[in-house]
């Protein structure tokens, strides 16, 4: 299974969710994703958050370095792979409560 950009595009658009592509999804976008890969992306930013923390062993690391280079062309989709881990798999940043007013005010006002 070979995984591009324009795969890793698609499931953050679908924001990591299968269902969403499923339901909503085009024809087109929904041909990309026959044989597994949603689920292996998924899989992907997983194994990088555990790299990130520092949950798995370096014999895991390597493993996963090595089906990262068989599975993706360029140094580029791996970067974007970290992205969508950090987006997708760390919890989100608590708020100062300045930021919370404004996001409240720019709800309200626009």
């Amino acid at each position: 299974m070979k995984l591009t950009k324009k795969h890793l595009g698609i499931y953050n658009t679908y924001e990591g969710k299968k269902s969403s592509l499923e339901s909503v999804g085009t024809q087109k976008e929904k041909e990309l994703f026959q044989n597994g890969e949603f689920d292996k992306i998924t899989e992907l930013i997983q194994i990088e958050y555990k790299i990130k923390k520092k949950e798995i062993s370096e014999s895991e690391i390597q493993k996963h370095k090595s089906e990262l280079s068989l599975i993706f062309d360029n140094n580029w989709n791996k970067r974007s792979l970290k992205y969508l881990s950090k987006k997708y798999c760390e919890p989100e940043k608590e708020q100062s409560p300045f930021d919370s007013i404004m996001s409240m005010l720019w709800a309200m006002f626009g």
